[in-house]
């Protein structure tokens, strides 16, 4: 498939691609409604080693880097997810759910440990970010006193223990430094001193409404896509003059347009107001005048695969277009067994071509001149037993050669497959057109019927009921 294939695919499917992208959204705002909602918050505080029971401008060194690092695993660590469920009993959640719902990093060269916690609720994500972070120091000052050996934890403002708060959610001591991990030795301090608490709207991480709407979107674009061209390798129909064109090998004598205006009446009166259609049919005209630039063909035989292809209609606006353009045109009904132009015309159908190849009655008095126009039409008459027979003799070649010296003969013929005597029908004129109905006529039928034609000297398609695109500036429906 080459682009413009498939821009003429999307631009014929356009709806249902939309529809699809449509969908898609919508089922992935569906598919987030359904998940559960999931905030994420974050707290952070920083690892400092003095000496002294100061507060250490060391605080970037190594070794408080590497303490971060180390520190930084203990913040999931069960005996942290105790301390925060004591102190938070009305989580409800379980010591594993806490050590599920909160984790903790630090950058390389940083002694900055960054604790996030995720939860269903906004309020329980803050809650348990800054009880992590607050719990992670109180651990630390814990272990660190209790390695040292040699007495307690040195606090800075008298020994007050900060604690999270269990309905805020916030810190309730008095003061950062109450939250720090000392080293038994007098000479050094190791603390983790809260830096940032977490925010008081934590920002939903899940469901991403944005993210599974787009996803939902390109899914149901990908999808009609799919359906499409799964269609199209499966389905044997010939939907476009590019697959008329590439399943037959055959030229395009014209592209006729689907019109709710090209009737039979509107046809005869020449007062259709579709100006698409009108101008697809005169285009029909030209091309048929350059088949042959030395000599022109003065008959024309109008056929199809199959019936219900419009070949009758497309002979009727054949020859009236002709017969506008200054020529003497005859239309013959050579559809012997299910005739139709006497019927569409309203005129006498008690005689016509069976008489006049069965020697009952002269030509002049079977034909019928429509009004004033250079449009005369020989219907078929009477059905006769032996269509194949009259078709085919030399009665019938006789008087197609005798009318195409004083007019232009358009064959109104019966569909090739279905019955034999088309094949007679195509050896008498000088153009053959085979009408295919878009997204109507399979391919097989096609070639078959140009196999029945290959004898013909000339043959050629002519592409009908063809979608007309909106704003196309002629007939171009496809």
């Amino acid at each position: 498939m080459t682009i413009l294939d498939f821009v003429r695919t999307t631009r014929a499917n356009l709806v249902l691609l939309i529809l699809g992208i449509i969908i898609g959204a919508l089922l992935g705002v569906g598919y987030s409604l359904t998940q559960p909602k999931v905030y994420a918050a974050s707290a952070s505080g920083y690892v400092t080693i003095g000496s002294g029971g100061t507060i250490d401008v060391l605080s970037g060194s190594s070794a408080a880097k590497d303490r971060a690092r180390s520190y930084s695993a203990i913040v999931s660590s069960e005996a942290v997810a105790k301390i925060i469920q004591e102190k938070n009993p009305n989580m409800g959640m379980t010591v594993s759910g806490i050590r599920g719902s909160v984790t903790a990093s630090t950058d390389e060269n940083s002694s900055l440990i960054k604790v996030s916690a995720h939860a269903s609720t906004p309020e329980q994500a803050q809650v348990l970010a800054n009880s992590a972070l607050h719990a992670t120091a109180e651990y630390i000052k814990n272990i660190e006193g209790n390695n040292g050996g040699s007495g307690n934890a040195a606090n800075s403002n008298g020994g007050n223990n900060a604690t999270p708060n269990t309905e805020n959610g916030n810190t309730a001591g008095a003061s950062a430094s109450a939250n720090t991990a000392v080293s038994g030795n007098a000479a050094n301090n190791i603390r983790v001193i809260p830096l940032d608490n977490a925010s008081i709207n934590p920002p939903l991480v899940s469901p991403n409404y944005t993210r599974n709407t787009l996803i939902g979107a390109v899914a149901g674009l990908v999808l009609v896509y799919v359906v499409i061209f799964l269609r199209r390798s499966v389905d044997q129909r010939i939907r476009t003059r590019d697959d008329a064109v590439k399943a037959t090998g055959s030229s395009i004598l014209g592209v006729l347009p689907t019109s709710d205006d090209l009737t039979e009446e509107n046809i005869v009166t020449g007062s259709s107001s579709d100006h698409i259609a009108q101008e697809s049919i005169r285009q029909l005209r030209t091309n048929l005048r350059f088949v042959n630039i030395d000599e022109p063909p003065r008959s024309f035989l109008v056929t199809s695969a199959v019936p219900s292809e419009g070949k009758s209609t497309v002979s009727l606006s054949l020859a009236r277009s002709m017969a506008e353009s200054g020529q003497a045109v005859i239309l013959i009904d050579a559809d012997l067994r299910r005739p139709t132009l006497a019927k569409k015309l309203n005129v006498d159908a008690k005689v016509g071509l069976t008489q006049v190849l069965a020697g009952q009655v002269d030509i002049a008095e079977a034909v019928y001149q429509l009004e004033e126009s250079n449009l005369f039409v020989l219907t078929a008459g009477r059905i006769p037993p032996n269509p194949s027979e009259l078709l085919g003799s030399d009665k019938m070649r006789q008087l197609v050669r005798e009318l195409s010296e004083e007019f232009v003969v358009v064959l109104d013929a019966p569909p090739l497959l279905p019955v034999t005597e088309t094949r007679s029908l195509s050896a008498l004129v000088g153009q053959v057109m085979l009408v295919v109905a878009a997204g109507e006529t399979p391919r097989t039928a096609v070639n078959e019927s140009l196999l029945q034609l290959e004898n013909c000297p000339a043959v050629g398609l002519l592409f009908n009921k063809a979608p007309v695109q909106p704003k196309a500036p002629a007939y171009y429906g496809y």
